[in-house]
C-alpha cells in the first residue's frame, strides 16, 4: 500500500489513531487523533502509557520479539483514562495493540472518544450498580480461579467484607461448613456450559454470621462470543426462608391438630348418631324431638371434621392442579349424602332436582364435593322452617356452569351478602361458625369461580355456584 493510500485511510477514520516505536517516535497518526489531542487538553499520558506497555513487553521477551500476529493479539490491551483538561471528570478509552516490525516494537493506538452525553449514560449505569439494592459483583474469567473485579455497595452491607478487600478473591470466600456442595455443584455446572443460573444456599458474613444467600450468576461475552466475565447478583432472603421454615412449623402442628379433630371427635360424634339411632323408636313425640336435636349436633360436628380437613389441604396447596371433574356424579353423591345424614328429619326434609342434572365436566379437584356438602348442610341446620325444601338446578353455558342451590330458610339481609363468606362469620343467619361458607369461598376461587347470594322467592335464600366448564 502507497504512503498516500495509507495517509487516505487513516484519514477516512472517525476514530482518532495513531502509530509510535518503542522510542516514542510518532510514525502515524489521521486528523481525527490530532484533534483529539488537541480538544481534550490530553498531556502526555496517552503515548507515555503506550511506551511503558512496549517496554514492559520488551523486557518480558528476552530474545527477539514475537512476530505471529496471533501471539500480539492477545497482548492488546483497553484502558480507561481521565480527559486532564476535562472540569467534568469525563473519559476516554485507548486501545494499546502492539505489534512487531522489522524487529522492533510499536504500538497502534486508537481512541474512542465518549461525547458528554454517553458520559452521563455511562456514569448512570455505574451509579446504578453501585447504589443497587442487590449485591452485584463482576469476575475476570480470562484469569485463573475467575477472580471479582467488582462489587458494589450492596454486596459489602450484605456480606460484611470491605469491597477493596474481596477484588482479586474467587467469591467462595463466602461458603461455611453450612453451605449445600449440591449448591455448589450447580455453580460449577452453570460455569462449565456457560449458562445463567440461580442458587439459593447459606453463607457466611464476615463476623461468622450465616444467612440465607439467593445468587443467581450469569455469563457476559464479548463480541466473538467468547464467555470473558460473569455478572453475580446476591440478595439476602434470611427472613424469608425463616418465614417459610415457622409455615412449615404451623402446617406440621395443624395437620397434628387435624389428625385429633377428625379422629377423636369424630368418632365420639359417630357414636353419639349411632345411641341416638337405636333410642328413636321408644321416644314419645316430645323427646324426639329432643333426640332431633341431638342427633342434628353430633352430624353437624361430623361435618366439622370434614371442613378442617378440606381446610388443611388448602392451606398446604399453593397452587392446586384443576383437572375436568363430572358434576353430575359430585351432585348426586351428595344430594344422597345430605339425604342419609339427615335421615331422622326425613319426614321434614325435602330434597329435589329441578330437572335432571346434567352430564357435564368442570374444572375442580376432588375437593369439589366438600363445596355441596357445605351449601347442602347450611341449607338444612339454618333453616327453621317446619318443612325443609331444597331446590338444585343446573345451568349450563359454552364456558361456565352455574349450579343454583335454593331454600326457604331465613334468607340473609343484603348488609351481610357480602360478608358471610368472610372466615369466622356466622352464615344464614345462623350462631355456627362459619368455617363451612369461609370454605366454600376459598375452594371456589381457587376453580376459578364464584360465589353469589340472591334472595328466594318468596322466601329463604339462593346459593349461586360458577365454575368453570372443562
Amino acid at each position: 500500500m502507497s504512503d498516500a493510500l495509507t495517509t487516505r485511510t487513516l484519514e477516512s477514520l472517525s476514530t482518532g489513531v495513531a502509530v509510535i516505536d518503542e522510542h516514542r517516535t510518532p510514525v502515524a497518526s489521521n486528523t481525527a487523533w490530532d484533534r483529539f489531542l488537541d480538544d481534550a487538553g490530553v498531556d502526555a499520558t496517552v503515548d507515555r502509557t503506550a511506551i511503558n506497555y512496549l517496554r514492559t513487553l520488551a523486557d518480558t521477551y528476552d530474545g527477539p520479539p514475537p512476530t505471529d500476529p496471533t501471539t500480539t493479539e492477545t497482548l492488546a490491551i483497553t484502558l480507561t483514562l481521565p480527559y486532564h483538561a476535562s472540569d467534568d471528570d469525563r473519559t476516554h478509552r485507548l486501545r494499546i495493540e502492539p505489534f512487531v516490525y522489522d524487529e522492533t516494537w510499536y504500538a497502534s493506538l486508537s481512541v474512542a472518544d465518549w461525547t458528554p452525553s454517553n458520559w452521563a449514560q455511562t456514569q448512570l449505569k455505574e451509579r446504578a450498580m453501585d447504589e443497587a439494592p442487590v449485591g452485584i459483583t463482576i469476575s475476570d474469567y480470562t484469569v485463573p480461579d475467575n477472580p471479582l473485579i467488582y462489587a458494589n455497595a450492596a454486596f459489602e452491607r450484605i456480606t460484611g467484607y470491605d469491597v477493596m478487600a474481596v477484588l482479586g478473591r474467587n467469591c467462595r470466600f463466602l461458603q461455611s461448613e453450612a453451605t449445600d456442595p449440591a449448591a455448589i455443584s450447580q455453580f460449577g455446572v452453570a460455569l462449565d456450559n456457560n449458562d445463567a443460573t440461580t442458587v439459593e444456599l447459606r453463607n457466611e458474613r464476615k463476623g461468622g454470621e450465616e444467612f440465607w444467600n439467593a445468587v443467581t450468576i450469569a455469563p457476559l461475552r464479548n463480541a466473538r462470543g467468547t464467555v470473558t466475565n460473569w455478572v453475580g447478583f446476591q440478595q439476602d432472603i434470611t427472613d424469608r426462608k425463616e418465614t417459610e421454615a415457622a409455615l412449615g412449623d404451623e402446617r406440621d402442628q395443624y395437620a397434628l391438630l387435624n389428625q385429633i379433630v377428625r379422629h377423636d371427635i369424630r368418632n365420639d360424634a359417630t357414636v353419639i348418631r349411632g345411641w341416638g339411632s337405636y333410642l328413636r323408636d321408644d321416644l314419645s313425640a316430645e323427646h324426639t324431638e329432643a333426640l332431633n336435636r341431638i342427633m342434628a349436633a353430633a352430624t353437624h360436628t361430623l361435618e366439622l371434621t370434614e371442613a378442617v380437613r378440606d381446610l388443611a389441604t388448602i392451606v398446604s396447596t399453593d397452587d392446586p392442579t384443576l383437572e375436568p371433574v363430572d358434576l353430575h356424579d359430585v351432585l348426586t353423591t351428595e344430594l344422597q349424602r345430605v339425604r342419609s345424614n339427615f335421615e331422622y328429619r326425613s319426614d321434614a326434609l325435602d330434597v329435589r332436582i329441578d330437572d335432571s342434572i346434567p352430564e357435564v365436566d368442570v374444572l375442580a379437584t376432588s375437593l369439589l364435593s366438600s363445596v355441596f356438602t357445605n351449601l347442602f348442610d347450611n341449607a338444612v341446620f339454618h333453616n327453621d322452617a317446619d318443612e325443609i325444601r331444597i331446590a338444585v338446578s343446573v345451568d349450563v353455558g359454552p364456558d361456565r356452569v352455574c349450579v343454583h342451590i335454593a331454600d326457604n330458610g331465613p334468607g340473609i339481609s343484603d348488609a351481610r351478602k357480602d360478608a358471610v363468606f368472610d372466615q369466622g362469620e356466622q352464615g344464614l343467619e345462623s350462631s355456627g361458625s362459619g368455617l363451612g361458607l369461609y370454605l366454600v369461598d376459598q375452594l371456589v376461587e381457587r376453580f376459578g369461580g364464584e360465589v353469589r347470594l340472591a334472595d328466594n322467592d318468596p322466601q329463604g335464600t339462593v346459593v349461586t355456584v360458577e365454575l368453570q366448564r372443562a
